[in-house]
């Protein structure tokens, strides 16, 4: 009898939910808007303004690795060119020299990518965060129902780009 009377109350919410809620089935359609928000970041004023920053510390950087690069590089020869006229020793001496400046250049390399990333993080996380709130100022105004990031999505039939107003409105700010 138990099973009997979870079966009809199953049965009752099922039926209930099917015939009283047809409304639900009935919705209008999802509006969905897609931002790129990368194109948008390098194309808004400050955004630009960002990247000329990263650009010129990076030239900055590129410049004293290449010297250094260049250093090691005639270090090197130097070392290979006098390795008949030295003795063992000094030959050992100036090769573990010539090792522990590339080690210290290699550190020196990957020290500056990562200050070079934290920098691009520092610089753009600020500008991202107001881009996305005026893609939500924008796709709220236009109706949408959900915005999403164009890099995670492949293809949707129907779906709206709205970058360019995104930037167009985020310049005006």
């Amino acid at each position: 009898m138990s099973t009997m009377f979870r079966f009809n109350a199953l049965a009752s919410v099922f039926l209930a939910v099917l015939f009283c809620a047809p409304s639900a089935f009935a919705q209008a359609p999802v509006k969905v808007g897609v931002v790129d928000f990368q194109r948008a970041l390098n194309e808004v004023a400050e955004g630009k303004k960002a990247k000329a920053t990263l650009e010129q510390r990076y030239e900055s950087t590129r410049l004293q690795v290449e010297a250094k690069r260049a250093e090691l590089q005639q270090m090197k020869e130097n070392i290979e060119a006098q390795g008949v006229m030295l003795s063992p020793d000094a030959l050992s001496e100036k090769e573990q020299a010539y090792q522990k400046e590339m080690i210290a250049f290699q550190q020196v390399l990957m020290e500056s990518q990562q200050e070079m990333a934290l920098m691009e993080q520092e610089l753009t996380s600020g500008i991202l965060e107001k881009l996305y709130k005026t893609a939500q100022g924008v796709g709220a105004e236009a109706g949408f129902n959900l915005i999403v990031e164009a890099s995670a999505v492949v293809f949707v039939n129907g779906i709206t780009d709205i970058t360019d107003q995104v930037i167009a409105r985020f310049n005006t700010k």
